[in-house]
């Protein structure tokens, strides 16, 4: 008889039910999952390399912005999540291009457009 290991507390990430997690033709990692969840919460201003005036800001008012993650395959994939999410799935071709680049699939760029279109509604 199978049984499936207990998860592990997400402390407070959103879930990902198993039928968003599997496109088409095209599955994201576990890790991947979880970067998608994780770029649930990090605002626009976290994919840009901050201003002057924002590090005085962060600074003076003791903000801390969310810290790029160190492989470059999966901060492309946290990046494009931002900004599908925040666009409601319109991107514009440079930055699906970019996330191609990446080593990504139109299918996995299909997918979070479709859930970011859906989840703004």
């Amino acid at each position: 008889m199978a049984y499936r290991p207990a998860a592990a507390p997400t402390s407070g990430l959103p879930r990902i039910s198993d039928s968003q997690a599997r496109p088409t033709g095209a599955r994201f990692a576990p890790l991947e999952l979880k970067v998608i969840a994780l770029a649930e919460a990090d605002p626009v201003a976290s994919i840009g390399a901050p201003t002057r005036f924002a590090r005085f800001f962060e600074r003076w008012f003791g903000f801390q912005r969310p810290a790029p993650l160190a492989d470059a395959r999966l901060e492309a994939l946290r990046r494009f999540a931002v900004l599908a999410r925040v666009t409601g799935g319109r991107l514009p071709g440079e930055e699906v291009e970019r996330f191609l680049t990446a080593g990504f699939t139109l299918l996995h760029a299909r997918w979070l457009q479709r859930r970011a279109a859906t989840s703004a509604r």
